[in-house]
Parts: C-alpha cells; sequence; structure tokens
C-alpha cells in the first residue's frame, strides 16, 4: 500500500504526502488529544475518535475527487514514522490558508519550520498562489514562532477569515523577481 502512495514534497528530513489508511491510528491519537487540538479549527464532534475517523476517511477519498482536499500526512523519511500532518484552504486574491501539526512527542525538533516553510513554497510554485496565510490564535506562542522561523511576515492583530474571533496573522509573499 506504501508503494502507492503520493509524494508531494520530500524534504531532507521529512515527506509531506498523501494521507493512507494506515495513518488512522496516529492521526486519531493526535486529534482526540485535547492539549494539541486546542488551536486547531477542528469542530467537537471530529475531536472524537469516529469524527476523526470520519474525516481522515474523507480526505482520503477526495484524493480521487475532483475537488481533492489539501490536506496531508507528514513522515520522517529515516524511520517512516508519523510525524504530523498539514494543508492549506484556498482563499480569496490568490490567497491560501496553510495549517500543520506535529505529534507532541517529536515537537522541538523543527519538523513545524520545515513544514511550513517547503509547503508555503509549493502553494506559490506548484498552485501559483501569491500569498499563504497562517491565521494564529493569539494564545499561540509556539505557532506564531514556527511562523516566524518560516519566513512569515507578522501582520498583527486581525479579524480571522471567515470566523469571528480576532488572530495574529501572518504572512508569507511570493517573492517578485
Amino acid at each position: 500500500m506504501l508503494n502507492n502512495v503520493k509524494t508531494l514534497i520530500s524534504l531532507e528530513r521529512l515527506r509531506i504526502r498523501h494521507f493512507t489508511d494506515n495513518d488512522l491510528e496516529d492521526f486519531v491519537r493526535f486529534i482526540t488529544d485535547v492539549e494539541s487540538t486546542k488551536f486547531l479549527a477542528f469542530n467537537e464532534a471530529q475531536k472524537k475518535s469516529e469524527g476523526a475517523e470520519a474525516l481522515l476517511k474523507t480526505t482520503i477519498d477526495s484524493y480521487d475527487s475532483d475537488h481533492p482536499l489539501l490536506a496531508f500526512a507528514v513522515e520522517s523519511i529515516e524511520t517512516k514514522e508519523f510525524v504530523g500532518f498539514c494543508g492549506l484552504t484556498p482563499g480569496e486574491n490568490n490567497t491560501i490558508e496553510i495549517m500543520y501539526a506535529v505529534m507532541p512527542n517529536l515537537r522541538g525538533n523543527g519538523y513545524a519550520v520545515e513544514i511550513a516553510r517547503e509547503l508555503s513554497h509549493y502553494a506559490i510554485d506548484q498552485f501559483g498562489y501569491d500569498r499563504v496565510i497562517a491565521p494564529i490564535s493569539i494564545e499561540h506562542e509556539a505557532s506564531k514562532a514556527v511562523a516566524k522561523k518560516a519566513g512569515f511576515e507578522d501582520h498583527g492583530v486581525q479579524q480571522a477569515p471567515g470566523a469571528s474571533e480576532k488572530v495574529q496573522l501572518f504572512v508569507y509573499q511570493k517573492k517578485n523577481s
């Protein structure tokens, strides 16, 4: 089954790829961890085992559709261990929103910075977007630090796109040649 996995991005340490059924246990473990999803935009039903399973199945099924979800697993190239996941959500004005998450036991290794940087480059270079945004909870200091290290600029506190709460908005711009 792993031979059929579509790899989007290969880095020195990580591979960003399509989810597979083999990711179910790790994905559910992450999504049902209250501390891990504290700042992520999953609804309460998705934060339960059944909801997380349904979300993963929907994501995997979407890859063969006309409108695939841009949600991906991240694994270690060396060990094949599930490191986390990331995703992109298209927005208005040639802007796309990024999301990244790393398993609790693997945080602090620079993985989130690598994921955010490379997925942003991919969104601009492969999908043709001009801007990648990372709306981050004002209280989520670790994620704000990741965005800065990944090359995003802090645009201050703003209204979250499509939501009612305020967020710290970080923007990665396409570099003009």
